[in-house]
């Protein structure tokens, strides 16, 4: 009896063999790409030598001077501020992310017109107070520029692909320099997502 059982079940395996047809794929993959938004700015242009009271090319102490792009200085920007009225030009990459922009700015190493940033827009015996502000800005509105920590001077989000011309001020330190030789700085514009 146990022969012709498994005889029986050996010739039922095989015809369920032969009637179940062959698989086809039963998955594909799909390939997803992402492409993000990201913080890309560019600033022009990357220098600026302060240009003296008398065309000198030296500054002075306790003067105030203006990043306006013009031989002319020394004196402020417009109520509203006119683009002609701005050195610099800052574009949001293409593809980017909407930003906002602040300002910082450091100390004057090097040379004999050495001084740091007060933090409060204003200059004493070794420091120099600035501000910033920007195309179609309220000028009485512009944003102290600290070493760090400073205000959003833009927060209305730069969008990509668009550029926003800008410009800075700063009152030199109230003492005498002690030599003739340059200092310099580095003032630093940032983007943050909007």
């Amino acid at each position: 009896m146990r022969r012709i059982l498994v005889g029986v079940l050996s010739a039922l395996a095989l015809v369920l063999v032969s009637v179940v047809p062959a698989l086809a794929d039963s998955s594909q993959n799909v390939t997803v790409t992402g492409t993000p938004l990201y913080l890309s700015i560019s600033n022009t242009p990357n220098t600026w030598t302060i240009n003296g009271i008398t065309g000198s090319g030296l500054i002075e102490p306790n003067t105030t001077y203006y990043a306006k792009g013009s031989t002319n200085e020394t004196t402020a920007p417009s109520a509203t501020v006119l683009g002609t009225e701005c050195y610099f030009t800052v574009t949001n990459g293409t593809g980017a992310t909407t930003c906002d922009l602040t300002v910082t700015w450091g100390a004057f190493t090097g040379g004999g017109a050495d001084m740091t940033n007060s933090d409060a827009g204003t200059n004493g015996a070794t420091t120099y107070g600035a501000y910033c502000w920007y195309e179609g800005m309220t000028y009485a509105n512009k944003v102290i520029v600290k070493s760090t920590g400073s205000d959003e001077m833009y927060s209305t989000g730069l969008a990509a692909d668009a550029s926003l011309k800008w410009g800075v001020e700063i009152k030199t330190r109230t003492d005498a320099w002690t030599s003739g030789t340059s200092s310099t700085s580095t003032l630093t514009i940032t983007a943050t997502a909007h």
